[in-house]
């Protein structure tokens, strides 16, 4: 037989007799009313003992209700909010002071909405241009409506985690892992607060994101670090070659421009020059046609002469043929000049 069950004779597990709650707190009541009743007018007669009985349940009652009161008073703090529900309905938030909230029909829920807390999420992601990447990021942020921090989701915190992590791989896959690892990390962070903000909207979690910062540094794996460095330095190195390129380019583009200026200019001062040129034969010939028209012969033997000269003053060779006969006399004037000048710089010297 179980030691709870009927007829157990009302012992304990341990065989010893279990004392009756009931009448205890029957006793216990009826000596606080004797004790109440003596203290106000509680005398011998019947009447005097009724009265006083009568006295002291209501002493009881204001006893009671004082401790009621006491206990239904609250305070709010300076950096929190109360949000009270009436029969589970939302009635009325409270701020800093006293309030009173009477159970178990209304309940008090206290939420932090001054403090500014965080969160860091750290993990490894896939960046736009395939490379595995280190990325951990801290949100700060507050509470921005109580009452839907409260009873919107059931772990805001945990969802605002899970949000950070799914807004952070949204725009690290959107993102090159040298651009997150240099100049575009300013951007990485305003895009992680704004995707966050636009998966955290539809959820109404109450919390209000401060800021996002990026910790350290946006870095691949230990295990592919080394090979990811002599990428990055191949990189660098074609960067080099592109720069010292452009600046070759840079320099050599002036200068060939330059040359093809002045090759322009000398092909238009040649072209002003022949231009010239047959401008003057042109007159030189008009001024001939007279002379050649009064005396044809003389005038093309002259014309002739004249032509033989300036040809043979351009030349170290002279070739002498006779009238009848088949020999050819051939004066080479260059030779004799060079000799000539050999012989003269002989005697400059013997003479010194």
């Amino acid at each position: 037989m179980a030691w709870n069950e009927p007829g157990n004779n009302n012992q304990d597990p341990w065989g010893k007799k279990r004392p009756n709650n009931n009448n205890d707190l029957d006793d216990m009541i009826k000596k606080v009313g004797e004790k109440l009743g003596g203290i106000f007018g509680g005398g011998s007669g019947g009447k005097g003992k009724g009265s006083g009985g009568s006295a002291g349940i209501i002493i009881g009652i204001l006893v009671l209700l004082a401790v009621y009161l006491v206990k239904s008073a609250y305070i709010v703090n300076e950096k929190e909010q109360a949000i009270v529900l009436t029969f589970g309905e939302h009635t009325r938030t409270d701020t800093a002071g006293l309030h009173f909230a009477f159970a178990p029909v209304q309940q008090v829920y206290f939420v932090d909405v001054e403090s500014i807390k965080d969160i860091e999420i750290e993990g490894l992601m896939l960046t736009e241009d395939d490379n595995v990447a280190t990325v951990k990021v801290k949100v700060q942020y507050r509470v921005g409506d109580a009452m839907a921090f409260q009873f919107n989701v059931e772990d805001p915190v945990e969802t605002l985690k899970h949000a950070t992590e799914a807004a952070l791989r949204q725009v690290i896959g959107h993102t090159n892992l040298r651009d997150a690892r240099t100049d575009g990390k300013q951007l990485v962070r305003t895009n992680v607060a704004k995707e966050l903000k636009s998966i955290l909207e539809p959820y109404q979690t109450g919390i209000e994101i401060f800021r996002v910062n990026l910790i350290g540094n946006v870095d691949v794996p230990p295990s592919v670090k080394p090979a990811f460095d002599d990428a990055i330095k191949a990189e660098e190195d074609q960067q080099a070659y592109q720069d010292q390129g452009e600046a070759y380019r840079s320099k050599q583009i002036p200068l060939a421009e330059g040359d093809a200026q002045k090759a322009i200019q000398k092909a238009n001062a040649y072209k002003a020059q022949v231009t010239e040129k047959a401008h003057g034969e042109v007159a030189r010939f008009k001024e001939l046609l007279p002379e050649y028209n009064a005396a044809p012969e003389v005038t093309r033997k002259r014309l002739y002469l004249e032509t033989i000269e300036q040809v043979l003053s351009r030349t170290s060779k002279v070739m002498l043929d006779t009238d009848g006969g088949n020999n050819m006399t051939y004066i080479p004037l260059d030779k004799i000049m060079q000799r000539s000048k050999r012989s003269s710089s002989q005697s400059n010297d013997t003479n010194q």
